[in-house]
């Protein structure tokens, strides 16, 4: 899965970030947790693990504000967030701010 050079490329098997740019439909054929006989076992512990980050790390920026529209996966088998810009402070609350 996101290796077949059919949908991305004859260098499928290469980390290259300038492939999105090179490639905008590729996106629609991603399957970041794999699909079918290749599913992911671990889904589920990434996608707590993402969830604890953010629980985590949000409390703890100063003044954080949406900074554009929140886009969200249009999917029958996935929801959830796709993107969500945000702005912040840069200096990070101290601990007895963040409390």
């Amino acid at each position: 899965v996101n290796h077949d050079e059919k949908i991305f490329g004859d260098d499928a098997m290469e980390f290259d970030v300038t492939r999105p740019e090179r490639m905008p439909n590729m996106y629609n054929e991603h399957r970041a947790f794999g699909i079918g006989q290749h599913f992911c076992l671990g889904t589920h512990l990434a996608r707590l693990e993402i969830q604890i980050m953010f629980e985590e790390i949000i409390p703890r920026l100063r003044n954080p504000q949406l900074a554009g529209e929140v886009r969200y996966t249009r999917s029958n088998l996935v929801n959830g967030i796709k993107s969500m810009p945000i702005t912040f402070d840069p200096e990070v609350k101290k601990e007895e701010e963040a409390a």
